[in-house]
Order: structure tokens, then C-alpha cells, then sequence
């Protein structure tokens, strides 16, 4: 399942050129992960990867969350998959600032306070956005136990998350090592590292 989700990732999510990242960096690719987590072919798998690792945990999250918007539709997905397994999960996400207007809320659907959660991201660079999530949802009374993440970068991110939440499990379902069969990843990874990158078999 993994291998065939890795697949539609570097067919569909790897866009080339030179591009800013939000942490600033300028790099010569860019995961734009919605072009899988919001297909019918992508979000089945991201649902059934993510809640493959809930269920190695130590401690079940009852809830699962992340920074709009790159985390909508990665809970949305869980959350169908975990029902059409007969299993209890529900969703929130947070907004980058509250609502201006109606409830003017920070958290959406917002657990009761407590409830262990686990926080989700697409793509995580330094960690910024998770850091932001874990804050918001902390700030509703939420304990967080884990953080999943589809693609970590592995530019300082889970180190950062690490050290935000020692008590919370970390687990990237792909790094950027499970793409050094391309050009442009196994290039810049080589760069950075002054060392050839292993090519990731398919």
C-alpha cells in the first residue's frame, strides 16, 4: 500500500524548479502533496497509511488534527477510513488565526479537553506548521501524543517538533530518501550532504 502511495507522491506531488518554500529556503523541488491527499486515488491510501500508524502507538489518539490547510484532507481521509473499520476518530483542524466573525474560534470541532489527539501534516520542513497545531490544539486543553507527518524533508523539522513535544511519538510515513530515484531530490540531497544519495528502489 505504502509503495503504491510512494508512487503516486513522485508521479503527481514532485513539482520542478526552482521554488521558495514557506520556510524561506529556495529549492529545486517542491512536494505539493494535495495533488494526491485530495484524489479518490490518493486518500484512501493516506487514510489507511495513517491510521496503520495510530494503531502502533502506545497511546490511541481519539482525535486527529493539523493546520489548515494542508492537514484537511489528510484527517478527513482518516477519519473515513477509521469508520469504514468500525473504529471511533474524530477530526478538528485549526486555523492559522481565529475566525474574524460567527463562533470566532481558533479550533474547529475541537476536542474536549484532555482527549489524547495526534496532529498531522503533508509536508514538514522546519515544523513550523506543526509547531503552530501543536500550540492551538494544546491551547483547547488537548494532549498530543503524536505527530504524523506524509513527508518529512529532512531540513530540521522533526528535530524542532522533537523538541517542542519530547513526550509525543514522531513518525514521517516517507522521507525524502524514499525519492532519491529523482534527479532533482537526489541532487540537492548530495549537495547538502556532500555525499551520494542512495537510489531508492521502486
Amino acid at each position: 500500500m505504502n509503495k503504491q502511495l510512494r508512487t503516486l507522491l513522485a508521479d503527481r506531488a514532485v513539482i520542478r524548479g526552482r521554488i521558495t518554500l514557506a520556510s524561506g529556503n529556495v529549492s529545486n523541488y517542491y512536494f505539493d502533496c494535495k495533488k494526491v491527499t485530495l484524489s479518490s486515488e490518493g486518500a484512501p491510501l493516506i487514510g489507511e497509511a495513517v491510521l496503520e500508524v495510530i494503531s502502533g502507538l502506545p497511546e490511541r489518539p481519539q482525535a486527529i488534527g493539523g493546520l489548515t490547510h494542508g492537514a484537511d484532507p489528510i484527517i478527513g481521509s482518516a477519519v473515513m477510513c477509521a469508520a469504514a473499520h468500525g473504529q471511533q476518530l474524530d477530526g478538528f483542524y485549526i486555523r492559522k488565526e481565529p475566525k474574524k466573525h460567527g463562533t470566532q474560534k481558533l479550533v474547529e470541532n475541537p476536542p474536549s479537553s484532555g482527549t489524547p489527539v495526534a496532529i498531522v501534516d503533508d509536508v514538514v520542513t522546519k515544523g513550523g506548521s506543526v509547531i503552530q497545531a501543536i500550540d492551538g490544539a494544546e491551547s483547547v486543553g488537548c494532549r498530543v501524543v503524536a505527530v504524523i507527518v506524509l513527508v518529512d524533508r529532512l531540513e530540521g523539522g522533526a528535530e524542532k517538533i522533537k523538541a517542542r513535544l519530547p513526550t509525543a511519538e514522531y513518525h514521517a510515513i516517507f522521507s525524502l530518501t524514499d525519492f532519491s530515484d529523482i534527479e532533482e531530490i537526489r541532487d540537492e540531497c548530495t549537495r547538502k550532504s556532500g555525499r551520494p544519495l542512495h537510489v531508492a528502489s521502486i
